[in-house]
């Protein structure tokens, strides 16, 4: 074991080590995992050029939906709700906010801008009074079949290096990391971190605090 992979429970906030959680003879930057996977002679360099990878690859998708969105006439949001409406054919905004990871709130609102624009139509949930389910209008699913031959241009580009394998491989890799990252999310959420601050950001805070009281 590292001696960085040793300090795994000194250097977490609210751990066993100094207050702030830092060793004058620790290498800096700090490395930012524990994991032998990614912790190598002491350097987190191999999780630190993964993650910029899957931002990179993260920011090229959003630009991709940008140019998509922008095709149609609808925002980048509004373009995601379209196509999971599409997808699952009748849906409600509860089951689209899961999907996308976002508040019900904000579905709600981003798709009363797209029931005013005659894009979603909405019905009553035999099902469940309490909900509406939303589908596309003729116009909306227009807009999709007149996007349909530049997504599958761009879409045919960006993923032509997946075989099968890789492919499934792939999709399994991303939902074991989005499970995992709902955990780690969790530790950040709870309540016993909620306001936590770094020590040296919170004296600047006093500080601060301290001249607008003065």
């Amino acid at each position: 074991m590292t001696k960085a992979a040793s300090r795994h429970g000194r250097d977490r906030p609210g751990g066993n080590g100094d207050q702030d959680g830092a060793d004058a003879d620790e290498s800096f930057p700090p490395p930012t995992t524990t994991l032998k996977t990614f912790l190598k002679n002491g350097s987190d360099g191999a999780m630190r050029r993964l993650i910029y990878s899957l931002t990179s690859l993260f920011n090229q998708m959003v630009r991709n939906r940008k140019h998509f969105a922008a095709y149609i006439g609808v925002t980048e949001a509004q373009f995601l709700i379209m196509t999971i409406i599409a997808e699952l054919k009748t849906s409600t905004v509860s089951e689209v906010a899961q999907r996308l990871y976002v508040s019900s709130q904000f579905i709600t609102i981003e798709v009363g801008d797209l029931v005013r624009r005659g894009i979603v139509e909405k019905r009553p949930n035999e099902a469940d009074r309490r909900s509406m389910l939303l589908r596309l209008s003729a116009r909306g699913e227009q807009l999709l079949r007149e996007l349909a031959p530049l997504r599958r241009m761009v879409n045919d580009i960006h993923w032509r290096s997946l075989t099968d394998d890789r492919a499934k491989a792939l999709q399994e890799i991303v939902d074991t990391l989005l499970a995992d990252g709902r955990n780690a999310l969790h530790e950040l959420e709870r309540p016993s971190f909620h306001g936590k601050t770094a020590p040296s950001a919170q004296t600047e805070r006093n500080v601060a605090r301290s001249k607008r009281t003065a």
